[in-house]
């Protein structure tokens, strides 16, 4: 057991001072994706910003701020109060101007600061120093993308890794982040079992599981998608068939370039050669924003006020919002919200949500099913999730109306010996 000695405590040094102020900031930035964004914008500050008044490499130039704000704090809100100017002033430049600022950007280079400033020790009035932000008065109105728009993007994406990238995002809303940490052992797909014949596709009757339950034949009716696995924010998402399929064209090319098949540790997504290393968000970014570059979705004529209209990930993630919740659930209309919201990595309708509304991974599958057709991005593959489902509701209403017929037979029968009982006790 690692012990802590009386002459350590004795020794009276902060036990911080032995570690370096840019390596306590890193250590309390959990996941990766916003640690390498943090980072990227605490360096663009300290070493872009502030060239002037800060000396050193990009960790001296921390290590001296840390320094600068403990021993004179005045003087290290003046500095911090000084950027916030600085990036008001370039937020009221005209948006042609090379030097705009969009306003609702200005927090993003004060969260990483903070982030430093906390790790370390350092207690600023930061209701003040937010107080000086621009008003975010120019955010455009944004939507998610549409089912055409994911269609052309598809018609030109190069190659099945950036097709599997774009139906994995359309249908299963998830960040960029969450492409990053995807394995191979993080896919499952999911099967309908049906009882007493039928080939387990669709919806209807019958039990969700990982087992195709046959001869192996049966298709999966949705694939499950363990996103940020192995850490504490992990949750459960979903792709479609169509998706899933489109990963498994992917996973052949994947074991061709690699000359092996992949291991359940190795990732889904990885970059381009022989070697298995993962990809990065900004890559798999890339390479949908060529596509839609391609397709015409990114062209010039559709910028406003410095942003475009759809989010390039973010619109995958809108797309799949809208899709389900406009989709009808057995459930309530609650508790299919909250399932949903679930499902998108939030924490639930209120913080507590996600530790009081377990549900377990098939009833959310259950769930995602009613939203199948709608994520569905091919015509002809949604035409046929849709002539499947009314097949379903036609046998189930066949299935409903003999039991009717058996029930009314059965009373006439019952009503049929009730009169003849009748007659003869009369006889």
């Amino acid at each position: 057991m690692i012990k802590i000695t009386k002459a350590e405590l004795e020794d009276g040094r902060d036990a911080a001072s032995y570690t370096k102020p840019l390596d306590l900031f890193l250590q309390g930035i959990r996941a990766e994706e916003t640690r390498r964004t943090y980072t990227r914008t605490l360096k663009r500050l300290l070493c872009g910003m502030l060239e002037e008044v800060l000396e050193g490499t990009f960790e001296e130039r921390a290590a001296q701020l840390v320094r600068l704000a403990k021993s004179d704090p005045d003087r290290t809100l003046d500095l911090i109060l000084r950027i916030s100017r600085k990036l008001r002033e370039r937020s009221a430049l005209p948006h042609d101007h090379s030097d705009y600022f969009n306003p609702s950007g200005v927090s993003n280079y004060f969260k990483p600061l903070k982030k430093l400033f906390d790790m370390n020790g350092v207690t600023l009035p930061w209701k003040r120093i937010y107080s000086t932000f621009p008003e975010s008065d120019n955010i455009t109105e944004s939507r998610g993308w549409d089912r055409t728009e994911i269609q052309s993007m598809l018609r030109f994406a190069k190659g099945s890794a950036d097709r599997a990238a774009i139906l994995v995002a359309a249908s299963s809303g998830i960040r960029a982040g969450g492409f990053e940490l995807l394995r191979w052992s993080d896919l499952k797909p999911i099967y309908r079992v049906v009882t007493g014949g039928g080939d387990g596709r669709g919806g209807g009757d019958g039990t969700l599981g990982f087992e195709s339950g046959g001869d192996g034949t049966a298709e999966p009716v949705c694939a499950l998608l363990t996103i940020y696995g192995r850490t504490n924010a992990s949750y459960p998402a979903f792709i479609t068939p169509e998706a899933y399929a489109a990963v498994m064209d992917y996973r052949n090319v994947w074991a061709t370039e690699i000359g092996r098949p992949p291991e359940p540790g190795d990732p889904i997504f990885k970059k381009a050669g022989n070697r298995p290393a993962r990809t990065t968000p900004a890559l798999i970014k890339k390479r949908i924003e060529k596509a839609a570059r391609a397709a015409g979705l990114r062209d010039a004529g559709r910028k406003s006020c410095n942003l475009f209209d759809v989010p390039i990930m973010n619109g995958f993630r809108r797309f799949w919002n809208k899709a389900c919740k406009e989709s009808s659930s057995r459930e309530s209309s609650l508790s299919s919200l909250i399932r949903k919201e679930y499902m998108m990595g939030h924490v639930g309708l209120v913080s507590l949500d996600r530790n009081y509304f377990k549900t377990h991974v098939m009833e959310l599958a259950e769930e995602y099913l009613q939203s199948v057709p709608s994520l569905t991005i091919d015509d002809a593959a949604r035409l046929r999730l849709a002539n499947a489902r009314q097949s379903e509701k036609i046998e189930l209403l066949e299935d409903e109306k003999d039991r009717e017929i058996a029930k009314l037979r059965l009373m006439v029968e019952q009503l049929a010996c009730r009169i003849e009982s009748s007659s003869s006790k009369v006889n």
